[in-house]
């Protein structure tokens, strides 16, 4: 995977917009890839995989639950892999490490022993003697969440909140057969009225657990599509009004419609039902369709505003969340991030049916860092607005007596038409610039010229180098985050440079030592100077975010402000010194 270059020079902008914002994603995965030999790392280095996602902005983990997984027990998996996964075991494993990473978790009840969706509601082995059986069938509910919630409240692993089934669109616990294809079969019938009380008979018993346990969490019921209002007002017809969240599940590739229509159906849930949370509990957007393994791609189909790619995830993803937010949305929960291929096998194959949606590389297991596992970080929901951005070029020793021009995917928002050429403005010095408005999440291409028109063009317009041409091999990228962002490089370089960045702040307040460093660095600063706060963000000079801190106001006493940058590799970096109204930059020398 190639990085995104380009180095986003920033003035920060704080908002709460994204403060009681559910970004989530679904590691009910994990363990088992770790068993099956996946040692998950970020910049090559071996890290918690948790964490990984907690740094990355992960405030709600989500984990399904199935009653008694037998099935597993036939799969041949490699040495070091365990019998069963999803099960109590496994599901407190999850919880304990994600809340040790600092994140709240949403449990998912499948009340199935197999995956439950809107084709498959199978009732558990255990409980088929009463499927027929209302009264004891709803006993087995009540008392199997209670049993599972009360244990995990003993060890302090409640849940923030509990999902009563899973894409129940056909109904909950309805089936009573499995074929060798994993077809479900033998319906009990089409009830709503019956499939009702089982729903109040979980909401009864996660209340009475709730209730005297230190989390008393929400409830949340999940259907599947964004057209399945009704699903919604039929519960609540029926009686079924004890809960928090309606959650809903939408993939491009299996629900269609737009990321807008999606945002319509979002709000027009809060609108019809105010007092409720409305969360997108399932999504996810491939960045290839590139399969690794013997196991097909699930996910094959492509929204056309996204060709796929590591940036275009990254994008998607952003903007699918802030149309979530803007519509009046709580949350937003991406499925399986880190189901990577491994020997392990599945019902349907040896490998992953998802690791071409994954966040690390096949194979290596690393983090991708320009792509979708970034969708979390808050720094894309600053601002919800259309955020400025400026393009800015150094032609220092090239010829610029035609002007200097711009062109890209872009440009259609500003002239109507993409891949227009537009004159860039005289900066300073040998510095041009092109400022516009830019959807946050947004991502494209775009390239240099110095003709303002396409008469051989080619023998204007910049080489890019290969490094730095994450598009097409030939052209720029950018990624818009939700604020304004300057995207400042030179010339036929992959360098980037700090043009623009008011660097009084550092000179005159901060000192910053030492440098070159080992282990720590230290800031200084000076007697009289008390900033609501500094954010300090380290970049590599490919343009990764590989460390960010944030001091409070508190935190800024006479002592030197500390940042421990052990464990990073040795080489350059540029740290950035914000106080929410100006910005430093300084490059950092990083020595072991």
């Amino acid at each position: 995977m190639k990085p995104h270059i380009a180095l986003l020079i920033v003035f920060f902008h704080f908002s709460v917009s994204g403060q009681n914002f559910y970004f989530g994603n679904d590691l009910s995965y994990v363990n088992q890839m770790e068993d099956c030999g996946a040692v998950f790392k970020e910049d090559g280095i071996p890290k918690d995989v948790y964490q990984i996602f907690a740094d990355h902005g992960t405030n709600l983990v989500r984990v399904r639950l199935w009653v008694e997984p037998a099935w597993q027990d036939t799969l041949v998996q490699p040495v070091g892999a365990g019998t069963r996964y999803s099960d109590y075991a496994d599901v407190k494993e999850t919880i304990s490490r994600a809340k040790a990473a600092g994140m709240q978790v949403i449990l998912d009840f499948h009340y199935s022993d197999f995956w439950a969706d809107p084709g498959r509601q199978l009732i558990p082995a255990r409980w088929l003697p009463v499927a027929y059986n209302l009264t004891a069938l709803k006993d087995s509910v009540y008392n199997y969440t209670a049993k599972v919630l009360g244990d995990l409240a003993k060890e302090d692993l409640m849940p923030e909140i509990v999902t009563v089934g899973n894409e129940n669109n056909g109904g909950i616990l309805r089936h009573t057969t499995i074929d060798n294809n994993y077809v479900a079969g033998g319906s009990v019938g089409s009830d709503w009225s019956r499939d009702a009380q089982l729903y109040n008979a979980a909401i009864q018993a996660i209340r009475a657990v709730g209730d005297t346990a230190s989390i008393d969490p929400k409830i949340a019921a999940h259907f599947s599509g964004i057209n399945t209002k009704w699903f919604f007002q039929n519960l609540i017809t029926l009686g079924v009004t004890d809960f928090d969240i309606m959650g809903f599940s939408y993939y491009y590739a299996w629900h269609g419609g737009s990321i807008s229509q999606m945002g319509t159906f979002v709000e027009d849930l809060v609108t019809s039902f105010p007092g409720y949370e409305v969360v997108v509990l399932e999504t996810a957007y491939p960045w290839t369709n590139q399969n690794y393994d013997a196991m097909p791609n699930i996910i094959t189909a492509a929204d056309p505003a996204y060709p796929l790619s590591s940036e275009n995830q990254l994008a998607y993803m952003v903007t699918l969340t802030r149309e979530v937010m803007t519509s009046g949305g709580n949350g937003v929960i991406f499925w399986e991030p880190a189901w990577v291929s491994t020997p392990c096998t599945t019902p349907w194959g040896q490998g992953s049916a998802h690791d071409h949606v994954a966040f690390f590389e096949p194979g290596t297991y690393n983090f991708i860092s320009n792509g979708g596992g970034r969708w979390a970080e808050s720094l894309f929901y600053q601002n919800l607005t259309t955020p400025t951005v400026t393009f800015m070029v150094d032609m220092a020793g090239e010829d610029v007596s035609n002007g200097v021009f711009i062109t890209g995917t872009f440009t259609g928002s500003a002239a109507g038409t993409n891949w227009q050429i537009l004159p860039m403005t005289h900066d300073s010095g040998s510095l041009y610039k092109y400022s516009t408005q830019i959807p946050a999440g947004s991502s494209g291409a775009y390239y240099y010229l110095t003709t303002g028109t396409w008469t051989n063009y080619l023998d204007y317009r910049e080489t890019v180098p290969s490094a730095c041409a994450t598009w097409w091999n030939s052209d720029r990228g950018y990624v818009i985050p939700g604020y304004d962002t300057t995207f400042a490089v030179k010339w036929e370089s992959c360098e980037t440079f700090t043009a623009g960045i008011q660097d009084d702040l550092f000179a005159q307040q901060i000192s910053l030592y030492p440098n070159p460093a080992t282990g720590s660095i230290y800031l200084s600063l000076k007697a009289g100077f008390s900033p609501m706060f500094l954010r300090l963000t380290l970049t590599d000079m490919r343009g990764r975010t590989v460390k960010t801190h944030i001091f409070a106001k508190s935190d800024l006493a006479p002592a030197p402000l500390k940042l421990d940058v052990a464990g990073l590799p040795e080489g350059l970096y540029l740290l950035q010194i914000s106080d929410g109204k100006t910005t430093a930059t300084r490059k950092l020398h990083l020595q072991k």
